[in-house]
């Protein structure tokens, strides 16, 4: 299935945008034709939309937390009710599964939507005793105000739903997105649901280049607060940008995945798979660093080889299909060029390693698996983003450590023992956000609070559920002198 050339349009105050501007074509991942015309918007535009934003703050507040919550409840319906299309632009935008990633996607994309609402009943007022006779404090949560929201291209729904767009409706805070150029007839669709049911300029779109549109968004004296996802420089080039604002970044990871010697072997070696492999490994907490005991990594590299069976690479639409491409050209080919120099250094290509023959694009890279990985090679230092499970092999506690400390890292990390108490007090001394003890790095539902360790190269805040709605409101408090 192909569709049509898309245009994507800018949304500004509840309208369609269309500015005489420059334009850009993007090819699809899956197919090779051109998939997409973009608008390349300007630091005027985003001037108009952030304007647009702050104009419709009021109207948020007069919703007041039950109508946000209904708003919030019809635009999840209305995701699904565009299912078939989102599908199709993923599938063919993107590169995910049909019947698959991109149902899952939709899916996900429109219960978070509809739960934030809900979620938002976490902002508790609370009164506070003080020393001073007569006098009572009470704190409430607000909206922060207007929010600049950037969003990646991996999930183009997913994240923009889940991290930022209901949370921030939620709590009453109007927005200017702006998503990935790649992915953006995706992202003009849900603008143009959420600009059907929301007081006008509650979400205005832009489309562009970050380096342009973005940098003016993240550093605009108009925008009170800044949302972002995505690689760890661009997400430091965003902070700078926004210096003094409240910044809510989720950043790169490549977290480490710990095999310890009495670890069940094929438990390990599916669930490994599954966070190496889903979305084409184009996850940030992606399987993507395993550290396997020495007596037990080469037997865990064959099991994810045969587990990497499951993962059919091919076109989107075919429904026996179960990964698609990656995303750029330039990705695929960084991926193999990992692998490549990994082998040249010693390590043992188990499965993979290549493209899939007689693919429309060269962006079709196969479920690999390479075992005994250098410590010292990019394969387990970089953040690889594609479908790549790495095993590098330890034999002490002593050279485990070195390993975990070699990463600037902090996102997600997974620990795989039988003895449960092990895992979770190991887990204790992981400099991560997040530990999921016998399962992928990657498990995470929208519900759990998410984010990188402090001083890590992946982030600042919390993501997920209330945790974002908390990240996207701010304390205020009220002193009452009772006489």
């Amino acid at each position: 299935m192909t569709l049509e050339l898309q245009h994507p349009q800018m949304v500004i105050g509840g309208e369609t945008y269309a500015p005489d501007r420059e334009h850009r074509i993007y090819t699809s991942p899956s197919t090779g034709q051109e998939v997409s015309d973009i608008l390349l918007g300007s630091p005027e535009d985003v001037d108009r939309a952030v304007a647009s934003a702050r104009a419709a703050l009021p109207a948020l507040a007069a919703l007041g937390l039950d109508g946000r919550a209904e708003l919030l409840r019809r635009t999840g319906d209305a995701i699904r009710a565009h299912a078939d299309e989102f599908a199709a632009l993923l599938a063919n935008e993107h590169g995910k599964t049909y019947y698959g990633d991109a149902p899952g996607e939709i899916g996900a994309s429109a219960v978070a939507m509809a739960d934030a609402g809900a979620q938002a009943r976490w902002m508790l007022e609370q009164h506070y005793p003080v020393s001073t006779p007569g006098k009572r404090v009470m704190t409430v949560r607000r909206p922060r105000g207007v929010y600049g929201i950037l969003t990646p291209w991996n999930f183009p729904l997913g994240i923009a739903t889940q991290y930022y767009l209901g949370p921030g409706l939620a709590a009453g805070n109007s927005m200017v997105w702006i998503g990935a150029p790649s992915v953006n007839s995706t992202h003009a669709l849900l603008a143009k649901i959420i600009a059907e049911i929301w007081p006008p300029g509650s979400v205005n779109f832009i489309t562009g280049d970050g380096p342009v549109v973005g940098q003016a968004l993240a550093g605009h004296p108009g925008v009170d607060a800044v949302g972002f996802t995505g690689s760890t420089p661009v997400g430091n080039a965003v902070q700078i940008a926004a210096v003094g604002k409240p910044s809510f970044l989720e950043l790169g990871g490549n977290g480490p995945t710990v095999v310890f010697a009495d670890a069940d072997i094929e438990l390990a070696a599916a669930r490994i798979a599954g966070g190496s492999f889903a979305n084409a490994g184009q996850i940030c907490t992606a399987s993507g660093r395993i550290l396997a005991h020495a007596s037990v990594a080469s037997q865990l590299a064959d099991a994810i080889a045969e587990q990497s069976k499951r993962f059919v690479l091919g076109n989107p639409f075919e429904r026996e299909t179960t990964m698609g491409p990656v995303h750029r050209s330039e990705l695929a080919a960084a991926v193999l060029g990992q692998v490549e120099n990994a082998v040249a250094q010693g390590a043992r290509l188990v499965t993979g390693g290549a493209l899939l023959e007689g693919a429309p694009t060269s962006n079709y890279v196969l479920p690999t698996v390479v075992d005994n990985v250098p410590a010292g090679s990019d394969l387990h230092r970089m953040e690889t983003f594609g479908p790549v499970a790495p095993v590098v092999h330890y034999e002490t506690d002593d050279e485990l450590r070195e390993l975990l400390n070699s990463s600037r890292f902090g996102l997600h990390g997974g620990v795989f023992t039988r003895d449960v108490e092990r895992g979770l007090a190991f887990g204790e001394t992981l400099r991560v956000g997040h530990v999921n003890i016998n399962d992928t790095s990657a498990y995470w539902e929208p519900s759990i609070p998410a984010g990188g360790a402090a001083g890590a190269a992946s982030g600042i805040g919390r993501s997920g559920g209330p945790w974002s709605v908390l990240e996207m409101t701010e304390v205020q408090t009220f002193t009452l002198d009772l006489g």
